[in-house]
């Protein structure tokens, strides 16, 4: 019976597809040159997130574009973990 229990949370826990994770209350502390990837920081901590392909950009309610990414920018981030990567699905700015 444990042994299959265990099978059973096993074979789920890596069956199911990642899920995202979301930051906010931070601002945006740099945007590289070639706009793959941006800085973000709340309180003492700092991360870096890879742009996509896939990446939208929210301004408000409507869809935004890189453009739009402005150092010392409040932003909320929805992020997916890509082995020691992070890469951001949804910016939010202005919201």
């Amino acid at each position: 019976m444990h042994k299959t229990m265990l099978a059973i949370i096993l074979c789920t826990t890596f069956a199911l597809p990642a899920s995202a994770d979301t930051i906010s209350g931070g601002k945006i502390t740099s945007v590289n040159s070639g706009k793959t990837s941006f800085n973000y920081a709340k309180r003492k901590r700092h991360w870096t997130f890879k742009i996509t392909d896939t990446t939208l950009i929210r301004v408000g309610k409507k869809g935004g574009n890189l453009s739009d990414l402005r150092v010392g920018q409040p932003a909320k981030i929805e992020f997916q973990r890509h082995g020691s990567a992070l890469a951001a699905l949804i910016i939010g700015i202005a919201f």
